[in-house]
């Protein structure tokens, strides 16, 4: 990595704060006008909210944005020993319920984040007004004995431990972070290596996120437990997936695809070119384009409001 490269410098003004909720503390990062109805911002595994700075400086200045940090990740509070997927869908819950009461939110979410935003869309379809999800397909399935395996290496996992992952200094992580991803450009990845970790004492850095988000967990939904979730989506939905990430493969590729949009009218599907999983670090303005037209930015007029859940029998 050249000497000469500097790391991103941001566009819009970020605000942190704190919050206590019922599920711990969570750590927002806000952008734009102060509102009561931000576009809520939802991030991947081992990221932060910060770092959809990338993103935001792509959208128009009048959008409130809020990011929040998962449990175990950025400035929010850690869990004892593990993290549940399910405890995801409690986070957002508790988030939504909190800041955003009797109002349908407007969701951008990558990765993890976009994958707990449809299961919660689908389980409480009243709650979401539009969602973009970024790549955040779920997990496929998986053998009885696939199961078995993972179960033991996460038995082996919590007897060894884990420690946190540190660098000598941010133009280490940025390189690595160019190797697993080589679209991604010198100075983003020098700015979500500054925006991932805490500086030590001892001037090396440290991932903010806790190294037992790494633990491969031995439970999750199985496909059919997830699909049978996203099938309860009345929200319009844009999905965006990058033409050179295998993770749309991994679910099924295009039969899973066109399974979703067959299964769920609301949904419509763009593929970003020349980018991987990082869409939002990688493509920052094409995924902005995309959620622009999608959000009606371009004269198409907003997404339809979901519809008014059915009465539960008495």
């Amino acid at each position: 990595m050249s000497a000469a490269v500097q790391a991103y410098a941001p566009r819009r003004a970020a605000r942190h704060e704190l919050l206590e909720l019922r599920e711990g503390r969570v750590g927002c990062t806000r952008w734009g006008p102060e509102s009561a109805d931000p576009v809520l911002l939802l991030h991947g595994w081992m990221d932060c909210g910060a770092s959809f700075q990338l993103l935001v400086d792509q959208l128009p200045d009048d959008w409130p944005m809020l990011a929040i940090d998962w449990q175990g990740h950025g400035r929010s509070s850690r869990r004892a020993d593990r993290y549940w997927f399910a405890d995801r869908l409690a986070e957002l819950d508790a988030v939504l319920e909190a800041l955003y009461p009797g109002r349908a939110v407007r969701i951008i979410g990558h990765s993890l984040g976009g994958t707990i935003a449809m299961m919660h869309a689908g389980l409480r379809p009243e709650c979401t007004r539009w969602l973009v999800n970024i790549e955040g397909f779920g997990l496929p399935g998986r053998s009885g004995e696939e199961a078995a395996e993972q179960a033991r290496d996460w038995l082996a996992q919590l007897r060894k431990g884990v420690q946190p992952r540190r660098y000598r200094d941010a133009a280490q992580l940025a390189g690595a972070l160019r190797l697993r991803n080589p679209r991604l450009p010198e100075a983003e990845s020098l700015f979500l290596a500054a925006t991932w970790t805490r500086v030590l004492d001892d001037g090396r850095l440290e991932m903010l996120s806790d190294p037992v988000t790494e633990l491969r967990s031995p439970l999750r939904f199985t496909r059919a437990e997830m699909d049978a979730c996203w099938a309860g989506l009345r929200a319009p939905v844009l999905l965006l997936d990058g033409a050179e990430s295998d993770y749309m493969q991994r679910v099924g590729g295009a039969v899973r695809l066109g399974a979703w949009l067959r299964e769920l009218p609301s949904m419509r599907s763009v593929t970003i070119p020349a980018s991987g999983h990082l869409l939002p670090h990688e493509q920052p303005a094409e995924v902005a384009a995309a959620v622009l037209r999608f959000a009606g930015r371009d004269g198409a007029g907003p997404p339809a409001a979901p519809a008014a859940p059915a009465a539960a029998p008495a």
